[in-house]
Formats: C-alpha cells, sequence, structure tokens
C-alpha cells in the first residue's frame, strides 16, 4: 500500500515537472478562488469540475461524446500521473479555465450589481461555456502540434478536422463541459448545506485579475503558435484573441465603473 501510494506521488510529482505552466495556472485558479468563495466551496468546484471532465475525455475516447473519438498517447505513463488512459493534468486543467470563464461571464450577466445574482443566473453557464470555447479555439490547433514543443505529442484524431486538424465535434465538447460543470456547481451551491451563503464582493481589481488570468491563457498559446512558426494559425489565434478580449473587456470596462464609484471592502483585504 504504501508502496503504490509513494509511486502515485512520484507520477504527480512528474506531472508537475513536465507540465509547470499548468500548475501556475492551477495555483492562480486556487489564489482567487479561495479568496473568492473560500476553501470548501473551492474544494467543490474543483472536484466536481474534475469528474464531469475525467468523464467526458474517458467517454470521447471510447464512444466519441462529446469531444468526438480521438486518442491519448501515452508515452509518458512512467514519467506523469494518467487516470486510466487520460493524463490527469489535462482534466485539471478544465477546473481553471472553467473558473475564470464562469467569472467573467457572471461579472457581465451582473451588469455591475448583484455578483451573486449574476453567478448563479440560469444564463451564465451558456455564457460561460462560450467563453471557455473561445479558449479551445487557441489552445486545441496548438496542442495538436506537440511534438512541435514541449508539450510532446499527447493525442491525436482518426480523422483530420477542419480547423488546423481540429475537428468540429472537440469545440462542442469543450461548450458542453464549459456548461455542465458551471451548471452543476450551480446547482451544488442550491442543494448542499453552507454552500449557499454569498460570495465574498470582489473589487475592480479582483476582477481585471480574473481577465488577465483569462487573458493570459491565450497569450501563452499565441506564444507557442509563434515560436512553432505556424503563422496561418498564429495570425486565426490573434484574431480570436483581440475579438474576444476586446468584448469581454468592453463590458467589464462598463460594469466596473459603479464598483469604482462605491466604496467596497477590497475582496483581497478580507
Amino acid at each position: 500500500m504504501l508502496e503504490q501510494v509513494l509511486e502515485v506521488m512520484r507520477l504527480f510529482w512528474g506531472s508537475v515537472v513536465l507540465r509547470p505552466y499548468v500548475y501556475l495556472f492551477f495555483l492562480c485558479y486556487l489564489v482567487f478562488s479561495i479568496r473568492h468563495m473560500g476553501v470548501f466551496r473551492s474544494l467543490i468546484f474543483t472536484a466536481s469540475t474534475y469528474l464531469i471532465a475525467f468523464g467526458c475525455e474517458y467517454s470521447s475516447t471510447r464512444n466519441g461524446f462529446p469531444f468526438g473519438i480521438y486518442t491519448y498517447i501515452d508515452t509518458t505513463r512512467n514519467q506523469e500521473l494518467w487516470i486510466s488512459n487520460v493524463p490527469f493534468w489535462d482534466s485539471l486543467s478544465f477546473v481553471f479555465l472553467s473558473y475564470f470563464s464562469w467569472l467573467l461571464a457572471g461579472f457581465i450577466v451582473a451588469n455591475g450589481r448583484d455578483l451573486n445574482k449574476g453567478l448563479t443566473a440560469r444564463v451564465t453557464p451558456w455564457f460561460g461555456g462560450v467563453l471557455m470555447t473561445l479558449l479551445d479555439v487557441v489552445i486545441d490547433p496548438v496542442a495538436l502540434q506537440g511534438h512541435k514543443w514541449f508539450l510532446g505529442q499527447i493525442y491525436f484524431y482518426p480523422h483530420e478536422g477542419f480547423y488546423f486538424g481540429v475537428t468540429a465535434a472537440n469545440f462542442a465538447g469543450w461548450f458542453f463541459v464549459g456548461f455542465a460543470t458551471q451548471w452543476v456547481f450551480i446547482w451544488l451551491l442550491r442543494i448542499l448545506p453552507g454552500l449557499a451563503k454569498p460570495f465574498r464582493t470582489p473589487d475592480w481589481n479582483f476582477i481585471w485579475g480574473v481577465y488577465a488570468v483569462y487573458a493570459g491563457v491565450f497569450v501563452f498559446n499565441l506564444a507557442i503558435t509563434i515560436a512553432i512558426r505556424d503563422y496561418a494559425l498564429a495570425m486565426a489565434s490573434t484574431a480570436v484573441m483581440v475579438v474576444t478580449l476586446t468584448f469581454v473587456g468592453f463590458f467589464l470596462r462598463d460594469k466596473t465603473r459603479s464598483l469604482n464609484r462605491v466604496p467596497l471592502r477590497s475582496i483581497w483585504q478580507s
């Protein structure tokens, strides 16, 4: 038993060493999430989102739902943690991607008023799912070329997709996971004891910090795209990034003006 635990710890550490950028973004998630909604709700969000994401990846690699059929290449199985045929870090990535997409959607839906209502509104998971899918439009085409950079070739599609090799089903799957993880968490907030209390009130620094991390995911993947000299993809990814960040930034600028006029207790000082 002890040997098995030590082996899992070794493989987990290998995952951190091989994928430090994933865990840096995940650390950002923990900092923001714990300050925003506390440790317990952060654990619930992490666990529920990871399980949904893993279940969807496990399903897709077998029957094609919801991402379409694809296969992970397990050349690093002895170097990092895998759960069945899915690398641990991959499903974990959905946690921070979904969280920051959900927060931005909630800020915009709140319209500068009650953030708690914005985050738990029925329309928010739909909007959050779109924001997460837009990230993937930049992420997956460069991830598919992992053999050209330090990611490594981690997966492939049996049939080449329409968008730089990525399939339409994959984008649909990302929307589904974004929507499902956010909807389930909102549902859990309503049914589990102790989760329904209001979130801490953010100030404009917190909100723009969330925006910066979301933008950072775009910038990291665009930088890799340029580094591997796929300039056609880089131009397409730049267009997606600029349009998305301009759209979100325009709404946030409008909504945070009211926060700047109203004296609020900073979420960072609470």
